[in-house]
């Protein structure tokens, strides 16, 4: 039995968010910048005219890249939508064979990894990306 997840990519890395998280995927357009907002808040994107906060992935993972961020996940977190600015949205794929991270990894956020024979992906909790006060604070910047 499988792992279904949404691939994506932030620079030469994949990872998979688990299929039933994701809510939506869309590429992204107007972004609305917030004033001294943390560098891996981007801003907030309008889908359906509801405010969601808009997660720079490459800041958040610390990952140097040259690409831009072209794609938004959205995911739902206690109840509220958040969405991750990726690079490419790959594929959804089923995962098997899942080991679990190595001990010297320190991230709450990542599940497992699958070597594959001619990639790797991590495997990402989406709901462990960001920690309880900062889904707080995301929650009250679109609270009506």
């Amino acid at each position: 039995m499988g792992f279904q997840v949404v691939v994506f990519s932030l620079g030469n890395e994949e990872y998979g968010l688990p299929i039933e998280s994701v809510q939506e995927i869309t590429r992204l357009t107007e972004i609305h910048p917030i004033p001294k907002a943390p560098d891996y808040l981007k801003g907030l994107i309008s889908i359906r005219g509801e405010a969601i906060p808009l997660i720079d992935m490459q800041e958040r993972f610390s990952v140097k890249s040259q690409n831009g961020l072209e794609y938004a996940i959205i995911i739902e977190i206690n109840g509220s939508l958040i969405a991750f600015a990726v690079e490419e949205v790959k594929e959804v794929r089923t995962l098997e064979n899942i080991s679990p991270p190595p001990l010297l990894i320190n991230s709450p956020f990542i599940g497992g990894i699958v070597n594959l024979p001619d990639r790797i992906i991590i495997q990402i909790y989406p709901e462990r990306i960001l920690e309880e006060e900062e889904l707080t604070g995301l929650q009250s910047l679109t609270a009506n």
